[in-house]
């Protein structure tokens, strides 16, 4: 079942900025897909390509992506007469096709659209839902449901509060279901909604792109308190846990971390080393129910990574550590910098290559998270992504937000079509398989 037709436009992600959707047909039909954005490129991630001309959507406009689809890769794919079942040989053959290491002439935006296209249209071609299909490159024979993160209150870049870090996440590791996990999830969100309510005033209830609410809170301890009091008062202590998401990067000055890096005026003497953050960490877990700590660290701070990892059993979680870059994925295996990792499909630029770090950190015992982006679509791929790949966690923001909802509810959807089959991770979330 080759390609008939592939056809990209130029479309408006989430936070209202432009991004590519692209057609696909064959002889069972159109199959489409809009891929995630994001306007802030970290230093290992394959490049976006935007056009740069400050006249229209100031810079960030995508259509030389979608000329590069249009005129250079539909053509040439279309002539290769490769089969939709074909992801690797389809996934490589752009890849030559661009001929950079990281995919920006032809731009990894445009690539992903193909590649993630070409996955739907394969599932449809084998006759299996998506999940399946990804199941199947992935070689996962048993199917898993993930424990969400669910993104509570914003703090770090994404606010003006006294909050260091950038979001406090809720996981319920202790549902028994991925549509319990979801309303424990919902409840304790509309829970904390109210409270900042009563407590604050309604501009505070508005929530930023990840669907956090950015409250006034004066330091990293409030906000455990208030997460873990809101866990007590609806009635989810042992069903719910705390992640941080640090994002330490954000923090990282001269070697050091401020964690008043918000204050013009911060105190150098007071910036903490890596040691005596990881104690915060440390601390953290003894005190309150947190159970992963996501960027701990500055991304290429790796002994701070290695060492807290080696410290505890609880998830130290690696994002903006490894980008979904498998030379940094690979380094992170080696050092046992952290032991879950982030994969996002944006950052790699091909399914094929996400589905090879998979590969790597699972033979290795790694968590792993599928996570959404700023910048994200109403498309709902990762969700069949994380389930296919059985890979125990997904991150997609706030039960709030269709770009957010949408993926938990396509979750919820594969659930019920499981039947009995249908197995939650919850507290084994890390080593599932």
């Amino acid at each position: 079942m080759p390609i008939k037709i592939l056809l990209a436009r130029q479309i408006l992600d989430a936070t209202g900025k432009p991004t590519i959707e692209v057609d696909m047909v064959t002889e069972l039909g159109l199959f489409r897909i809009g891929v995630p954005s994001t306007d802030y490129k970290k230093i290992a991630e394959a490049v976006q390509l935007r056009d740069g001309n400050p006249a229209e959507y100031n810079g960030m406009g995508v259509t030389s992506a979608v000329k590069n689809i249009n005129t250079i890769i539909a053509p040439e794919l279309i002539k290769q007469n490769l089969e939709v079942t074909m992801q690797k040989e389809i996934d490589q053959f752009m890849i030559a096709l661009d001929g950079t290491e990281n995919k920006s002439r032809l731009g990894a935006n445009a690539i992903m659209a193909v590649s993630l296209v070409v996955a739907k249209a394969g599932g449809a071609k084998k006759g299996v839902p998506l999940y399946r299909h990804i199941s199947d490159m992935a070689g996962v024979t048993s199917i898993i449901l993930p424990v969400p993160h669910f993104v509570i209150l914003t703090g770090g870049i994404l606010s003006s509060n006294g909050l260091p870090f950038q979001e406090y996440i809720i996981m319920p590791t202790g549902a028994s279901s991925f549509a319990e996990a979801v309303r424990i999830g919902a409840e304790i969100y509309q829970y904390v909604k109210n409270v900042i309510k009563t407590k604050y005033s309604v501009e505070n209830t508005y929530v930023s792109d990840s669907g956090g609410f950015a409250i006034p809170l004066e330091s990293h301890r409030d906000a455990l308190l208030f997460l873990t009091d809101a866990i007590k008062q609806c009635g989810f202590v042992g069903k719910a846990e705390i992640a941080i998401n640090a994002a330490a990067t954000d923090l990282f000055k001269d070697g050091a971390y401020d964690l008043e890096f918000k204050n013009p005026n911060s105190n150098p003497q007071e910036y903490m080393s890596s040691d005596k953050l990881a104690e915060v960490y440390l601390d953290n877990m003894k005190e309150f129910p947190v159970c992963s700590v996501e960027d701990a660290f500055e991304f290429d701070d790796w002994a701070a990574w290695s060492t807290l990892t080696a410290r505890t059993q609880s998830q130290i979680f690696g994002n903006d550590l490894t980008q979904t870059n498998l030379r940094r994925v690979g380094l992170a295996v080696e050092k046992k910098a952290g032991n879950t990792i982030a994969l996002r499909i944006n950052q790699a630029g091909t399914l094929t290559e996400v589905i090879e770090a998979f590969k790597l950190l699972k033979a290795n015992g790694f968590g792993i998270v599928v996570c959404d982006r700023w910048g994200d679509t109403d498309d709902l791929f990762i969700a069949d992504l994380v389930v296919g790949m059985s890979a125990g966690q997904v991150k997609c923001g706030g039960p709030a937000r269709g770009e957010h909802v949408g993926k938990y509810n396509q979750i919820l959807r594969i659930e019920e079509e499981l039947g009995a089959l249908s197995k939650y991770a919850g507290k084994n979330y890390r080593n599932q398989m």
